[in-house]
This record gives C-alpha cells, sequence and structure tokens, in this order.
C-alpha cells in the first residue's frame, strides 16, 4: 500500500471533493450555467444545458454546386436545349458526307453542339487556371505557367468559336 496508508482519509476527500469542485467550476464557466443551492450528500447532476450548434462541413458543397452549374450554362451555351427540342436530332450525315456546321444561323447540328460545348468549356477551364494562379504568388514559376496555360486554353476557345462562326455566316452567305 506503501504512500496511501500515510496520507490522512480527510485529505484524500478533501482532495478528491476539492477536484470535483473545480469540475464544477469549469463546467459552469464553460456553460454559463448560474450555481443552484444543492442539498449535501446527494450527487449533483452535471447536465449539459447548451444549445447543439449545427455546422456545414469546411468543404461545403459550394464546388459541387458551382460545377453543376457551369455545366448547365455550358449546355445551355451550346445549344442543348435546341438539341432536345428538335426531332428528329440532327445529326449532320447527308449522302455526300457528314456535315459539322449547318449552313444556316438559325439552326445547328448535335456535333456543331458538341464542339461549341467543347470550346466553352475550354474557354471556362482556362479562366479558372487564370484565376487560379493568384493562389502561387510566391512560387513565381508555378504561377507562370498556370498563366500562359490558362490563356492559351482561353485564346484558343475564343479562336474557335470565333472561327465557327466565320464558318457558319460565309457558309450561309453564299446559299
Amino acid at each position: 500500500m506503501g504512500n496511501k496508508s500515510l496520507v490522512p482519509k480527510r485529505c484524500i476527500k478533501f482532495s478528491e471533493t476539492s477536484t470535483l469542485e473545480n469540475k464544477e467550476v469549469m463546467h459552469r464557466k464553460k456553460n454559463l450555467i448560474p450555481r443552484v443551492p444543492w442539498i449535501k450528500g446527494l450527487k449533483k447532476p452535471l447536465i449539459d444545458f447548451t444549445i447543439p450548434t449545427i455546422e456545414l462541413p469546411y468543404e461545403a458543397p459550394h464546388k459541387y454546386l458551382l460545377g453543376i452549374i457551369l455545366c448547365a450554362v455550358i449546355f445551355l451555351l451550346g445549344g442543348g436545349i435546341y438539341n432536345l427540342a428538335e426531332t428528329p436530332l440532327p445529326m449532320g450525315q447527308t449522302p455526300e458526307g457528314i456535315i459539322i456546321i449547318f449552313p444556316e444561323l438559325s439552326e445547328q447540328f448535335l456535333i456543331e453542339s458538341l464542339i461549341a460545348s467543347l470550346f466553352i468549356g475550354l474557354g471556362a477551364g482556362g479562366c479558372y487556371l487564370i484565376w487560379f494562379t493568384t493562389r502561387f504568388a510566391y512560387d513565381t514559376r508555378t504561377s507562370l505557367t498556370l498563366l500562359i496555360i490558362g490563356i492559351t486554353l482561353t485564346l484558343i476557345a475564343a479562336g474557335g468559336i470565333l472561327v465557327m462562326y466565320d464558318h457558319k455566316i460565309k457558309v450561309s452567305r453564299s446559299i
């Protein structure tokens, strides 16, 4: 038994009650519960009266929501609603071969819509890379590489859309 037998029982009870009182005091301070009188000899219940909080996760679904919105915008700008509404689906197949761009401004083929959506997605990805370079402000090599890739993607997308539109206008004027 060693050291326990040398310590008087009063000291053990005093130290146990003092730690219990310290726990109660810390519990009250933590939860801001007022001190309530209690009958000695009965164990005081330690009830947590704090209001539960509901927290959103740090990686909130805004990233997924932003991706869904971006896909919907690309779908709309690429002419997805027109392709869904048009029956039969304009595929661009003729006896002479496959036509990629419809010769009139008011209509489009499915492949034209997909290519336009691809270019719009490339432009959005390029703009995202340009924005993402700001996170590497102190790493100039990474920042410059991402900036060049982002500008290149954006220019390719803008050029591709302009070439498609220019070709569509030239073909529609010749008819």
